[in-house]
This record gives C-alpha cells, structure tokens and sequence, in this order.
C-alpha cells in the first residue's frame, strides 16, 4: 500500500511540474512586426555604429487599461522584420529601446549603409528613445511612439531629427489587432526617418 501511494504522490509531482511549465511557456507574448520600405535610397559607402540611450519617463510598455484587456502580458515583445508586405522573420524577443534599435540598424542596412561595431567608425548614431507606450481609456486605444537620433561625426553632433507619432483606435476586437496596430505605427516612425538628409 505504501509503494502504491508513493507512486502516485510521484506521478501527481510529475503532472503539477508539467502544469506548470505549460503555463509559463503560454503566456500571451505580444508580436510586433517592423516592415521594411519597399523602395530604396541607397547610401552605400557610409558606415556608422548606433547606440541608444533610453530616456523614458514612463518604462512600462502597456498601461493600467491595456493590462486590463490583456491580462499577464510580459513587458518584452517578440520581434519580427520583414520587406514590404511580406511574412516577417522572427529576430528575438527585446525590450523596447533593444528592439528600436534593432528596426533602425535593419533600415540603414536596407538603404546600404554598412553597420559596425562601437567605434569601428567615425560617425556615430546616437538615438534617445523618449516614449514606446500603449494603453486604453474609454473604449479608445492609444499608441505614442517618439525618439530623437543624433549623427555625429568624431564627436561633433552634424545633424539631428526628431521623430514622433500617435495613433488613436476605437475598441480593439483583440490581441492580433493590437499588434497591428503597434506595429504600423513603429514602422512608420522608422521609416519617416529622413537618412539621406542626415548622412548629406
């Protein structure tokens, strides 16, 4: 009788480890997908390293009234890129000041430019993140996306853009939508990057 009550206390350890597992591995990770302009300005022959500086009032991605709609969402983002309206490729799972610089190091490869390590150029790119956040109030959604990049050349600051974007959407039906939602906006602030004004 022992034998038998030791092998199921051994067999219900195995099935709760498992529960477990199972439910750290379903927790509803958002996906972001940043998409590549289809047309290129091509500025080969530049290179440049980026680095990023986060100077978010606010560090939270979600609100009080999106973690409302959509419980348990972790505060980092499975990252995709992809070129114009085609599947995106999956990059990795990033904070938002990692993932930004991530979609603005794929840009400037897309339009040419050669992306180094610190310091192995003289001009550097120098992008201060300053808003990422999503929430909802009212039945309306809400996304602002803002940052500042900074080109500099062995240390003089030669040109600089700011670059920022809201949208507003009445009730979100779900998850999918909302992913949508962020997505489009991040890859229009990216890609309203003006790079040939900034590398002229």
């Amino acid at each position: 009788m022992k034998k038998i009550n030791q092998y199921w206390a051994k067999n219900f350890l195995i099935l709760g480890f498992l529960f477990l597992v199972s439910s750290c591995s379903s927790i509803p990770r958002f996906q972001l997908t940043y998409r590549l302009p289809a047309e290129q300005i091509t500025l080969a022959s530049n290179k440049v390293y980026v680095t990023l500086e986060d100077m978010r009032e606010d560090q939270r991605i979600f609100g009080e009234g999106a973690r409302r709609k959509f419980e348990n969402i972790p505060e980092s983002i499975s990252f995709y890129i992809a070129l114009g309206s085609a599947p995106g490729t999956g990059k990795g799972i990033y904070q938002p000041p990692d993932l930004l610089k991530k979609a603005l190091e794929s840009r400037l490869i897309h339009e040419g430019i050669e992306v180094v390590p610190e310091g192995a150029a003289p001009i550097k790119m120098t992008v201060l993140l300053k808003t990422f956040f999503m929430d909802r109030k009212d039945w309306i959604w809400k996304v602002t996306i803002s940052y500042e990049v900074r080109l500099a050349i062995e240390g003089k600051v030669r040109a600089s853009e700011i670059v920022s974007a809201e949208a507003e959407r009445f009730e979100l039906v779900g998850k999918e939508q909302a992913e949508a939602m962020l997505g489009e906006l991040l890859t229009d602030v990216v890609n309203r990057l003006n790079l040939y004004r900034l590398f002229q």
